[in-house]
């Protein structure tokens, strides 16, 4: 199994499974899949519900074409959702489309927090390149070499349309496609529940006392990768990052501890739900 390795604020390398490519060009299907149905949908509502016919055919009844204009305008506005799709599905959805949902893959920023707007959109504008390269063709052919030749031109190069996005996740150390480069963001292989978003809440005894005060230094995003990478290491086994990860946590709390790796930062974990549960 090949891992990504991504680097926490902590300055903590953490190797969790990249989606594949195969799981990334099933999702990537799948998602097409439900676009098309949308848009079918669509057609079918206004052309066979509705009435919808071409605006531009001439006719002398105003009413009708000022209705049939209304109607042709608003199923353009509904094919909005459809050209955004991957934005507001991965924006809603916190990094998943419904073909990443079914495919239990996410995206991720390498840098250990949850991606937003701004990534999540950079990767929307680079499928153009990423993913429908071949399809650009077809407003260029066809000018040049008419109709049929151009089409038929323009379809050769549309099969190898996604050809971009291989080969960037195939020769990227991170498994990253080019919109994924400039974002700084990956897509995870997601198999446990949870296994990105473990809760950092534990239930405390009403009686316990806090070791360390200065675990308020740390945000929420911070104490939630601190026990993401905890529990992944520590079912790997994987005591280099373990040991790595609590001399970090003493450099940036300014402590030093007796205690052994583990120790320590379960008692970390435990004052910050303190702290957490009690301001």
């Amino acid at each position: 199994m090949q891992f990504v390795s991504i680097k926490t604020p902590l300055n903590v390398n953490v190797n969790i499974p990249h989606a594949g490519i195969g799981w990334r060009i099933l999702a990537f299907l799948l998602d097409l899949f439900f676009i098309y149905v949308y848009i079918i949908a669509m057609t079918y509502f206004f052309v066979n519900i509705l009435g919808m016919t071409s605006s531009i055919l001439h006719t002398d009844d105003q009413t009708r074409y000022d209705i049939n204009v209304f109607i042709e305008f608003l199923y353009i506005i509904l094919l909005f959702p459809a050209l955004f799709y991957s934005l507001w599905t991965e924006m809603l959805f916190r990094g998943q489309t419904f073909g990443k949902m079914i495919c239990r893959i996410r995206v991720v920023k390498l840098d250990g927090y949850k991606a937003g707007f701004p990534e999540y959109f950079t990767r929307w504008i680079f499928r153009f390149i990423d993913f429908w390269t071949g399809s650009f063709l077809i407003l260029f052919l066809i000018p040049i070499f008419g109709q049929e030749i151009g089409a038929g031109i323009s379809a050769m190069f549309l099969t190898v349309s996604g050809i971009v996005a291989v080969f960037f996740i195939s020769k990227t150390k991170n498994s990253q496609r080019l919109g994924d480069i400039v974002a700084g963001t990956t897509v995870l292989k997601l198999k446990e529940k949870h296994s990105i978003n473990i809760t950092i809440l534990e239930d405390l005894k009403e009686d316990y006392v806090p070791t360390y005060p200065q675990v308020i230094r740390l945000s929420d995003n911070d104490a939630r990768i601190i026990k993401d990478t905890f529990v992944a290491a520590t079912k790997r086994k994987d005591f280099v990052t373990v040991k790595k990860l609590r001399r970090k946590l003493e450099e940036v709390m300014e402590i030093e501890s007796n205690l052994s790796d583990y120790e320590f930062i379960n008692i970390v974990m435990k004052d910050f739900n303190y702290y957490t549960q009690n301001q």
